[in-house]
């Protein structure tokens, strides 16, 4: 039952996807990691105890065997369609020829013959170490190990380059599932060897075996929903970042706006906490440039008095919001000065590092001890009216 919900999902996420698709174009990749998933779909069913089951069970051993092959064939096709899809990733896309799938087909078919052929001894102790078993098991893993370590290493080279989020997130788990599937047909396609080194019976063997696909799975559903439906997973994290953002800069808009009120753009009918902290930081800098002109000259000698006297950092985010608190005082009592500092900023131009830059500002014009020293001794330098000094 177990395997039939795992294929259920695989084929529900793959229908998801086909049905996206009369929208969108299908990309070769996400042909390939469908192909991946219908292939892996029909091989869990095929394996799965009930459907064996459902066959002749007079033919017993023979249908097992017939079930096994089938299964493991769509398995290796699979895992064919993961090259394909670690290749489509590089720039100019390699080839990917399809003889040698035809030939591990090909191969495990003659193995299995040779099994059916001997099926009266399938119960036998020796019977696993036959040559066509052993071929059997060796062609499979041989071949499916290799792809997967392919995939591995192109789709790792690959998630190295792309920037963080969610997609590299789900990269990152596709190839844990990869090394988690490696482990899968390592143990579960080479039976003969595990019950020879462990001694274990096919009744405990089997269940582990198939605890650990189901790990696999788990880990491609996984990966394979973060990667694709990257915007859903990163919807929630952006708002909530955004509002948090917004909360961190508001003290420092808030006194900016009752003192310019120039500054306060027109408000929208409408806008999302991303579109109303994109405005706050554009009306903070222009508050910021307005404020400039009226930075006391002493100001520098003013920080570092009182960071030395507090025991605090003389850091940028201080002295911006010193600069602040000077500039508030001096120009409500009507003083500037020709020379304005340098505008403070932060040291990477992107909307985040502003985010970041102008939290510490704020934080800093609220919390520190400094910014409220610089802001009591400009009232007491330039209490007066410029006209009256």
């Amino acid at each position: 039952m177990i395997s039939y919900i795992a294929s259920g999902l695989l084929v529900l996420i793959s229908a998801g996807k086909l049905a996206a698709a009369r929208r969108v174009p299908l990309s070769p990749g996400m042909r390939y990691l469908l192909g991946f998933f219908l292939s892996m779909a029909a091989a869990l069913a095929v394996s799965a105890e009930p459907t064996v089951r459902l066959l002749p069970a007079n033919e017993l051993p023979t249908t097992a065997l017939v079930c096994r092959l089938v299964s493991n064939a769509l398995q290796v096709l699979a895992v064919h369609f993961l090259v394909r899809l670690a290749r489509a990733t590089q720039t100019p896309v390699p080839r990917t020829r399809l003889w040698p799938l035809v030939l591990c087909w090909a191969l495990m078919a003659v193995c299995l013959v040779d099994l059916v052929l001997h099926v009266d001894q399938f119960s036998a102790p020796g019977f696993g170490w036959r040559v066509g078993a052993v071929g059997y098991q060796v062609v499979l893993v041989g071949y499916a190990v290799g792809c997967l370590m392919t995939f591995m290493r192109v789709l790792t080279r690959h998630a190295r380059q792309c920037p963080r989020g969610s997609f590299r997130t789900g990269l990152r788990v596709i190839v844990t599932a990869s090394a988690v599937t490696v482990v899968w047909g390592l143990y579960s396609g080479l039976p003969t060897l595990w019950l020879s080194v462990t001694s274990l019976s096919g009744a405990d063997f089997l269940p582990v075996g198939r605890m650990i696909g189901l790990m696999a799975m788990a880990l491609w559903v996984v990966g394979a929903v973060v990667t694709t439906w990257q915007g859903m997973v990163e919807r929630p994290l952006r708002w909530l970042t955004a509002r948090r953002d917004l909360r961190s800069v508001t003290p420092l808009w808030s006194v900016l706006v009752a003192a310019l009120p120039g500054i306060a753009l027109p408000p929208p009918a409408r806008c999302g906490a991303e579109f109303a902290l994109y405005r706050k930081l554009i009306e903070i800098r222009d508050g910021l440039l307005v404020l400039r002109r009226h930075v006391p000259p002493e100001l520098a000698d003013w920080v570092r008095e009182s960071a030395r006297r507090h025991a605090a950092a003389e850091d940028e985010p201080t002295v911006a919001a010193a600069e602040v608190a000077a500039a508030l005082v001096a120009r409500k009592s009507g003083h500037s000065w020709p020379q304005p500092p340098a505008a403070r900023t932060s040291s990477v131009p992107s909307i985040d590092a502003e985010t970041a830059w102008l939290s510490a500002v704020s934080a800093a014009f609220t919390g520190s001890p400094v910014v409220d020293e610089v802001r009591k001794r400009a009232g007491a330098t330039y209490a007066m009216p410029a006209e009256a000094v």
